[in-house]
């Protein structure tokens, strides 16, 4: 299940947690939901890991501080370390080899 973040209080509480997946993306962005289906459905590790949607036309501070220039972009955090990022073009393998060796 994919949790939204709604408020940016809300923020540093979820990327504090030991591994959790932020996709930053817009309440018109069509490719969004398609990055999120095919993460959610093909990959081998995407149940070890917390998921969060952030809409960042709702949350401009996000935007701002975490650097968003297009969307979709997936962040994977640990411990509010940045250990991923990627924007528009996914390396679905590099993802499920990061979460494999994080929850391994």
């Amino acid at each position: 299940m994919v949790n939204v973040i709604e408020k940016y209080s809300d923020v540093e509480k979820v990327i504090n947690k030991e591994l959790v997946m932020v996709i930053a993306k817009t309440h018109t962005c069509y490719s969004c939901n398609s990055i999120a289906s095919i993460l959610d459905n093909s990959m081998n590790h995407f149940d070890k890991i917390d998921k969060y949607n952030i809409y960042v036309d709702d949350i401009d501070q996000f935007r701002g501080e975490y650097l968003i220039f297009s969307v979709p972009t997936v962040l994977i955090f640990s411990e509010g370390k940045e250990l991923l990022r990627q924007s528009r073009y996914f390396d679905y393998a590099k993802i499920d080899r990061l979460i494999e060796m994080f929850t391994n």
